[in-house]
Formats: structure tokens, sequence, C-alpha cells
């Protein structure tokens, strides 16, 4: 039997790691997604398009950095935090394809 070699897929830069979950972390303490986050999913978007990201893959990322903030971890998610996830998940989507 031949053994299946994964790649390791591509990930994004740390700094936009962080400003995604910096982003994410004050939209849970707010309970809405302010202006700034259109500018760092533009960016995210753009760097994944550029390292070969698929949509796909870009929404596990967001997602597991939603759900490894400090505020939601262990914890069940509120009404109003699923519909900042959901937000989140579709203004992604449209800045992944805007370009």
């Amino acid at each position: 039997m031949m053994a299946f070699d994964r790649m390791p897929s591509p990930r994004l830069e740390a700094e936009t790691l962080d400003a995604l979950r910096a982003v994410m972390q004050r939209a849970i303490h707010r309970g809405d997604h302010a202006g700034e986050l259109q500018d760092v999913l533009s960016r995210a978007a753009a760097e994944s398009r550029e390292k070969s990201i698929h949509a796909e893959q870009l929404l596990v990322i967001l997602k597991e950095l939603w759900h490894s903030l400090p505020d939601l971890r262990g914890a069940e998610g509120t009404d109003r935090q699923n519909e900042l996830l959901q937000e989140l998940i579709s203004r992604c989507i449209t800045q992944y394809y805007a370009t």
C-alpha cells in the first residue's frame, strides 16, 4: 500500500491571524462587527488568493479562530454570537470573491 503524503496547507501570516482574532474579540464584546472588519477581511482574502488558499479553507481558518477565542472556548454560544459568526462568514465570502 502506498503511503499518503499530506502536504501542509498554506496558512495566513501571523500578523493577519492576530488582526482577525483582535477584530473578532472586539465584536464579541461590542455585540457587532465594526467597520474595521472590512479592512481585515480584505487583507485576509487578498493574502488567501495570493497563497492559493481556497475560500473553503479560509472559512475553516476563520471558524477555528472564532471558536478559539477565550470568551467562547468551552462556552455555549448565544444567539447573538452565532449571528456574528454567520455575518463574519458571509462577509468573508463576499470579500473573497469581490476581486
